[in-house]
């Protein structure tokens, strides 16, 4: 009985902590476009996979994330596919996102391309009440972990979500805006119509400049500067920071993560490498407390890879200029 209570007591925790809940983040905004905009499916030729693992606060959270976008011409725009797996706690408290993705583009002239995406979610919220240990399942004397007499298994919540967002490509310059969680679905464990979740807005600008090499009249460099605005519920985040690309295979970079009105809270370094149709990128968040960075606080890795398919092909009406890694 009196673990009954306790684990309705920690539902209500739970509960709690889900009023004020946000979504899980990614720093390689532009490695996990699908998660950044719908809009953005099948804003390349070719077929593209990607895959990103994100480890922060030593596994107290882990994220896994994966999608596949391509355009197709019959429907005249991109259809993707994602998938996102976030555990928190060491896998006590874990949320599953499958979504099915359309954007339709609209060529509105030589230089200008505009999207509109809309994305369908299951999400599914569950506890895993059964990785509890009690106090009366230690033994005194050896420390060891001894079976509880009663099983708890999964507690679930399963609901539908939807989002949607648009972007726009014009010569070198990107932009856009998205807004997920429009219905704003109860996702409490406990029922609780309060417990909806909070609509996420976001905002973002950036821009592919090369950088010509004069005598060889051949592009070296490319410089990509990015801002990217985020709020949900109290939460208020601006993104900003530069990219460079070098001979568009290697790429190194850094952006600022600051929590507006609060204080700078990441500094996020990055790299990667780009081997014919495949592309690899690792960052790592450093907390930032200025004038000092911090190394040692248990930041977060994350890893993201894409793979791209068929891009000889060309199916789009026309090339445009987006972020390469």
């Amino acid at each position: 009985m009196i673990r009954r209570v306790i684990i309705f007591f920690i539902i209500y925790l739970c509960r709690s902590q889900l009023l004020s809940a946000q979504d899980p983040s990614f720093s390689q905004f532009y490695a996990n476009r699908l998660y950044l905009n719908p809009a953005w499916a099948g804003i390349e030729d070719g077929k593209r996979f990607f895959a990103n693992y994100r480890n922060q606060y030593r596994n107290s959270y882990t994220t896994y994330s994966a999608s596949y976008d391509q355009y197709v011409e019959p429907v005249h725009g991109g259809l993707g596919f994602s998938i996102m797996n976030d555990l928190q706690g060491d896998g006590y408290l874990n949320q599953l996102n499958i979504s099915a993705i359309y954007s339709y583009h609209i060529k509105v002239s030589r230089f200008l391309m505009v999207n509109g995406g809309m994305q369908a979610s299951y999400v599914q919220r569950k506890l895993n009440a059964s990785k509890f240990i009690f106090g009366d399942q230690i033994d005194p004397v050896s420390g060891d972990i001894i079976p509880g007499s009663e099983s708890y298994g999964d507690i679930k919540k399963d609901f539908p979500d939807f989002s949607t967002g648009f972007a726009a490509f014009y010569k070198n310059m990107y932009m856009g805006a998205s807004m997920f969680h429009l219905l704003r679905p109860v996702q409490s464990l406990s029922e609780s119509p309060e417990a909806r979740l909070p609509r996420k807005f976001i905002l973002y600008i950036g821009g592919c400049f090369p950088v010509i090499e004069k005598r060889l009249r051949k592009e070296f460099l490319q410089l990509n500067p990015n801002l990217i605005y985020l709020q949900q519920k109290s939460l208020n985040q601006l993104n900003y920071g530069l990219e460079v690309i070098f001979a568009d295979r290697f790429a190194g970079g850094f952006l600022i993560r600051q929590n507006l009105g609060i204080r700078y809270s990441s500094l996020i370094f990055s790299g990667g490498v780009a081997l014919d149709k495949v592309r690899f990128r690792y960052s790592y968040d450093a907390q930032l407390s200025l004038p000092t960075v911090n190394f040692n606080t248990g930041g977060a890795h994350e890893i993201s890879m894409s793979f791209t398919v068929d891009r000889e092909k060309k199916i789009k009406p026309s090339a445009i200029k987006c972020p390469k890694f």
